[in-house]
C-alpha cells in the first residue's frame, strides 16, 4: 500500500480524490491567491494575514478567530505533481494529519470558499496565509 492510499484510508469516507480538471482549477485558484516562491513555499510576503510557526493544536482556533468556516470541505495538494487532489472536512484532515504529510514532503490545505491555505513545508513547519 503506498503512502497516498494510506492517507485515504485514514481520511475514510471523508475523503475525495478529485478529478485532474478540478484539482488544476482549484490549485490556479491557490496559487493566484497565495503565489508560490522560486522554491515551491507560499510567499507569505504576498499575503495579508500571515501566521508563521502556528501550533497544529491551534489551527482551527486560530481560523475560527478570523472568522473562518472550519466545518468546510478542503482541499489537499501535495509537491508531487503526479498525486490527485484530495477534498476532506479540515477537522478530519487534522485528526489524520499524519497520514496526510507523509504522502508528500510538502503538503498544502487550500479552501477557496473561506480563502485560507495552511501549508507544511517539509511535513514540519507550519504556516498559514488568510486573504481578506
Amino acid at each position: 500500500m503506498t503512502l497516498f492510499e494510506e492517507c485515504m484510508v485514514a481520511l475514510g469516507n471523508q475523503g475525495e480524490v478529485v478529478n485532474a480538471s478540478e484539482g488544476k482549477i482549484i490549485f490556479k485558484e491557490l496559487t493566484k491567491l497565495f503565489p508560490m516562491t522560486s522554491w515551491g513555499r507560499i510567499d507569505l510576503e504576498k499575503t495579508t494575514c500571515k501566521m508563521e510557526k502556528v501550533n497544529q493544536a491551534d489551527v482551527l482556533t486560530q481560523l475560527s478567530k478570523c472568522n473562518k468556516n472550519i466545518d468546510i470541505q478542503v482541499y489537499i495538494f501535495w509537491d508531487e505533481i503526479t498525486l490527485p487532489a484530495v477534498k476532506a472536512n479540515l477537522k478530519k484532515i487534522l485528526e489524520v494529519i499524519d497520514d496526510v504529510t507523509a504522502v508528500s514532503f510538502d503538503t498544502w490545505i487550500f479552501c477557496p470558499g473561506e480563502n485560507y491555505v495552511i501549508e507544511f513545508f517539509h511535513g514540519r513547519e507550519l504556516t498559514m496565509g488568510i486573504f481578506k
